[in-house]
């Protein structure tokens, strides 16, 4: 089992709120707890300020390598953040998160297979989240064809 800390989310607002001041300490405190309590990975999102989202990529990955040894989930739908995330990892990343929607495919796969990232993938398209088994593997399936077109 693989246990994913998503703590470090700029949508809670004490997160939110320490990236915008660029408060390490808080940030790094929120990692130490997570791994502590067992995260194998921890996940990286701050996609609420999107002019910032790239130079916050950049400060969130550097000041949590600072203090903990545990691969990084990138998470974000900007490819430009996520290119930024993925190159600053020490260790192999993962990408949060691939769906079946065609611009998705398009700007993220190349980035995950550029960086031999792991990817999680999202049985939604651009019609939303689907309501049936039998969509939702019809979108799996989709997602595993385009992954193989890049290698992945």
């Amino acid at each position: 089992m693989i246990i994913i800390g998503e703590r470090i989310n700029a949508t809670r607002k004490g997160v939110g709120e320490a990236i915008e001041k660029k408060d390490s300490k808080f940030i790094q405190q929120e990692a130490l707890n997570q791994v502590n309590a067992g995260a194998n990975f921890l996940d990286i999102n701050c996609g609420t300020s999107v002019s910032k989202e790239v130079s916050n990529m950049e400060w969130l990955v550097n000041t949590v390598q600072e203090v903990v040894d545990v691969p990084l989930v990138i998470d974000s739908p900007n490819p430009s953040a996520l290119e930024c995330g993925l190159k600053l990892c020490k260790k192999k990343a993962m990408v949060n998160s691939i769906t079946g929607e065609k611009e998705r495919i398009k700007n993220i796969l190349p980035l995950v297979e550029k960086f031999n990232a792991d990817v999680i993938a999202l049985t939604m398209d651009e019609k939303g989240m689907t309501h049936t088994a039998q969509e939702r593997l019809n979108i799996a399936e989709k997602i595993v064809d385009a992954a193989k077109d890049y290698n992945i």
